[in-house]
């Protein structure tokens, strides 16, 4: 159980809500430029090699991003059923309130900073 009052919670929860949606339409607007880029590239003449490997950065970059984003979607649906659960605010390594200033920084935090400190130096 964490110290969060309701009205905090359901303020994280609106923050949350909100990042999936933008999250959501990221992804949505990745799809559909792919699927823009192979309908072109079946159509379109071969490139110089300088364009075509600055296409290939380019869709690396993207793809990259779009990894992030569905890694940030997973962590945002995760705090969402955490809410749901009653678990929502309490570090899963100590069961420590992970605290209101970095659950604003980061509504989907699963550990307490000392918790993360440790879990990222140990990785």
């Amino acid at each position: 159980m964490t110290t969060l009052t309701t009205p905090q919670t359901h303020a994280l929860r609106d923050q949350l809500l909100a990042r999936k949606e933008q999250l959501l339409q990221e992804l949505d607007a990745v799809q559909v430029a792919h699927r823009e880029r192979m309908k072109s590239a079946d159509s379109a003449p071969q490139d110089a090699y300088a364009t075509q490997a600055n296409q290939v950065a380019q869709n690396a970059v993207r793809d990259a991003e779009a990894r992030r984003d569905h890694d940030e979607l997973v962590a945002v649906r995760a705090a969402l059923a955490r809410i749901e659960d009653g678990s929502y605010g309490a570090c899963q390594d100590c069961g420590a309130d992970i605290g209101l200033p970095r659950l604003h920084a980061f509504p989907a935090a699963l550990r307490c900073i000392g918790c993360q400190t440790k879990a990222e130096q140990a990785a």
